[in-house]
């Protein structure tokens, strides 16, 4: 069965006037109980519940459209009235009733409290459901990957918030890094740009940094096979778990052993770098901009510090024509630029972007009529690669080109 997932975005007027016959309110109350206010002020969250839709004094209905979904707030919602339900953002929502902008359902994390809450706070998913009833399953549509992804950070969100009431700054700010760094793992997956070689190299990294982390925190080790993927126990001999469960711990050891080694070296290449006056470059060669704008466009590349949220060098600019050629066509396949005078502070930061900036220089809007202004500058997008590994030195291969994809 199709299902839909959601998440919570505005305020509800608390009181809804309402004109309906006498008799249906008189049934309507006998059902819920329930005293109306005065002038047939009904207390909006009752009316959505009960729904009368009757005319004549002696016939009333109280319809609901049943359709069963799943959905997560995209705002927090907070319950005025006992039948209201108090939602989160990053719920998970099961709906159980709808009607005209109000649901009825109940949070996955505590099932025995229903109430309604408003559409518009919800963003709908798209899930199926296994074993309908009492011990339904709700399968997000989303991944594997993305799905240990999502609840990975939700779990850790809880214990870093943890981690700095309790003022332990070093495993506070390690669990901050990892954190940001699965957030923007988690971005590249569903933007579904990556050709499929990335995407399982990516995969490699998200399951040894999520093992990493776990480890870290003494949570429970997740044991997978040799593509990363989470071993079904249903599926698996014992002995097979236990030997997957010895090769994770020994993997994830060794990872360990492996990012101390790194910071020591880190340490001591700062240390390095400190006691003598150096200044470093980053060489970048541009090979190509591939999107048709029909316009002109002005590519701005710098190198960014995304920890403290500023740019650390200048910019470089290549002016692109309408063509889909540099302007300057001489330059064709021979877009150079040197970041120089990198301090060796910058060396040592833990994370460097290199961003890219889109400018389009034309018309203000892309369909105006024969009439239409001129040489105006409107961004277009941006794009994003992080370079930490480069200006640290750990890659090998310089030579590898990078395609960064650019969003709108």
């Amino acid at each position: 069965m199709k299902l839909v997932v959601a998440q919570v975005i505005m305020t509800v007027t608390s009181l809804l006037p309402v004109s309906i016959g006498e008799g249906a309110v008189k049934g309507a109350m006998a059902v819920e109980g329930r005293e109306w206010g005065p002038e047939g002020v009904m207390d909006v969250t009752t009316f959505a519940l009960l729904v009368v839709a009757a005319v004549s004094a002696s016939i009333f209905t109280v319809s609901l459209t049943v359709q069963p979904a799943s959905l997560s707030p995209i705002y927090n919602y907070s319950a005025c009235q006992d039948v209201e339900l108090s939602l989160q953002i990053g719920d998970t929502v099961h709906i159980l009733e709808m009607y005209e902008g109000w649901y009825r359902g109940y949070t996955l994390q505590n099932k025995s409290k229903k109430g309604i809450f408003p559409e518009t706070y919800i963003h709908l998913k798209e899930a199926t459901v296994e074993d309908r009833g009492q011990h339904e399953t709700v399968i997000p549509g989303e991944l594997p990957l993305v799905q240990e992804l999502t609840c990975t950070l939700r779990e850790w969100a809880v214990i870093w918030r943890k981690l700095y009431v309790n003022n332990k700054i070093t495993l506070f700010r390690q669990l901050q890094q990892m954190t940001y760094s699965l957030i923007e793992w988690r971005s590249q997956i569903l933007s579904g740009t990556l050709p499929k070689d990335e995407l399982a190299e990516l995969k490699k990294k998200v399951t040894a940094k999520i093992d990493h982390g776990n480890r870290m925190l003494g949570l429970d080790l997740v044991v997978r096979d040799d593509n990363g993927n989470i071993l079904d126990p249903d599926e698996t001999s014992t002995i097979a778990l236990f030997r997957a469960h010895e090769v994770a711990s020994k993997r994830i050891e060794e990872k360990i052993q492996e990012e101390k080694s790194i910071l020591q070296n880190l340490d001591l290449r700062g240390q390095v770098i400190f006691s003598a006056i150096h200044t470093y470059g980053l060489y970048v060669n541009f090979k190509n901009f591939v999107c048709n704008i029909g316009e002109d466009a002005e590519l701005f590349m710098a190198l960014y510090d995304p920890d403290r949220s500023t740019f650390i060098s200048e910019n470089y600019l290549i002016r692109w024509g309408s063509n889909g050629m540099p302007k300057e066509i001489e330059k064709l396949n021979n877009l150079q630029a040197i970041f120089t005078d990198l301090s060796s502070t910058d060396l040592i930061r833990p994370r460097i972007s290199l961003v890219c900036q889109i400018v389009r220089v034309g018309r203000m809007e892309l369909k105006e009529g024969k009439k239409h202004t001129c040489g105006l500058r409107r961004p277009f997008g941006v794009a994003v690669m992080d370079i930490t590994d480069i200006i640290h030195g750990k890659v090998d291969d310089e030579e590898k080109q990078h395609f960064i994809p650019f969003q709108q």
